[in-house]
């Protein structure tokens, strides 16, 4: 099966966006002017609408263009493939900023961000009725920040229907959809993988932990700082068109292939003025949290935990409390985990003196707002 070019990528994903609106009666997009030696769109038909995760889109069923299909041409290289672009929402309020997100099951049987599962069930039955007619050849899904969690969903929901068929998943900025075993079953089953990043974008930081990525990470820009103008995808700071289409094949994007949700991290509460708002200190306090609650036997109950009244990270914070008053080293442990997360936050001159449910709750939130700010200033950049 041949790969998408990074180049066809990234412009398939700018012109999910293109697609959001009609102008006099009809879609547009130059965009897919320029792909349109490699593809087939018919913007009279093949352009999906959904809503948006917004409350009030859902009450009022607001729908807008969110997703374009192309199929290959037979005088190019991509013939008997189809093509399926996704936008996300370019709206600060959007779920990706809310740290505090319920779980859905999705398309591969596993919990999801019930916002991404929410917006994506808007747009399925379009899907479901391109698909039934169209159920041979490679896919090709594509999506840059909340389109490239709509396109994970996708491209899951594809490979459950019509197994067999070669699908594979590109994402730019995209956030995270899933706990490690909902990642674990898309690297597995798809067939290929394409997860691009700047390393100074805040979206894929998101949402928090547990909530992992696939395996692989294609970088195409090393900056450590985190910084919302790293979200976007046109201009040079750094912006993923012109990232991505420096590169002629994936083969040439440094890829990182561990996984940082595996990595063990014990901190030590005396070194947390080490710590600093970048996204290697995400990764690392995300792994510290896991592997806390790995050597405490208390991992199975988070990853398998379905919110109800209280939010994901009310429950977190009450396993926490539970943890500092276990018998070992945990409460050390758990205390140099909390020191890092407040220095990452901004909030170095703060001493721990308790681990109360309160305060504990309390670091959470402050860790968690701090990259939350961001990514809403990036989601906002994209309008």
């Amino acid at each position: 099966m041949r790969d998408l070019t990074p180049q066809i990528a990234v412009k398939l994903a700018e012109a999910a966006y293109e697609i959001k609106d009609k102008v006099g009666g009809v879609y547009e997009s130059d965009a897919l002017d320029l792909l349109s030696r490699d593809f087939d769109f018919n913007l009279s038909n093949n352009v999906v609408q959904g809503t948006s995760g917004s409350l009030m889109e859902h009450i009022f069923k607001h729908k807008t263009g969110f997703a374009v299909i192309g199929t290959g041409k037979k005088s190019g290289d991509y013939n008997g493939h189809t093509v399926i672009a996704l936008r996300g929402t370019a709206n600060k309020r959007d779920v990706v900023t809310d740290m505090h997100c319920g779980l859905s099951t999705s398309a591969n049987n596993l919990p999801a961000h019930a916002g991404f599962n929410k917006t994506f069930n808007s747009i399925k039955p379009a899907l479901e009725g391109y698909f039934t007619k169209n159920s041979s050849g490679p896919v090709h899904c594509v999506g840059h920040s909340l389109g490239g969690a709509l396109a994970h969903l996708t491209a899951n929901w594809l490979h459950s229907k019509q197994n067999g068929r070669p699908i594979s998943l590109y994402t730019f900025g995209a956030p995270r959809v899933g706990y490690a075993g909902f990642a674990d079953k898309t690297s597995n089953s798809l067939h290929r993988v394409f997860r691009c990043t700047h390393s100074a974008d805040p979206i894929p930081l998101v949402p928090f932990w547990p909530f992992v990525h696939t395996e692989g990470e294609y970088t195409l820009n090393a900056a450590p700082n985190i910084n919302a103008q790293a979200h976007r995808m046109a201009g040079n700071s750094p912006g993923y068109i012109n990232t991505a289409s420096s590169f002629k094949s994936f083969a040439a994007v440094n890829k990182r292939s561990e996984h940082w949700h595996k990595e063990q991290v014990r901190l030590d509460y005396e070194k947390r003025h080490q710590a600093s708002f970048t996204s290697k200190w995400a990764h690392r306090l995300g792994a510290a949290l896991i592997t806390l609650l790995k050597d405490t036997g208390l991992l199975y109950e988070v990853q398998h935990m379905i919110t109800g009244s209280l939010t994901f990270y009310d429950k977190v914070a009450l396993l926490l409390t539970k943890i500092a008053h276990m018998p070992g080293n945990f409460a050390e442990q758990q205390k140099g985990m909390l020191g890092h997360m407040l220095v990452f936050a901004g909030k170095p001159g703060i001493v721990i003196t308790d681990l109360s449910y309160k305060f504990i709750r309390w670091v959470l939130s402050v860790t968690l707002d701090k990259v939350a700010q961001v990514a809403g200033s990036a989601i906002s950049l994209l309008k």
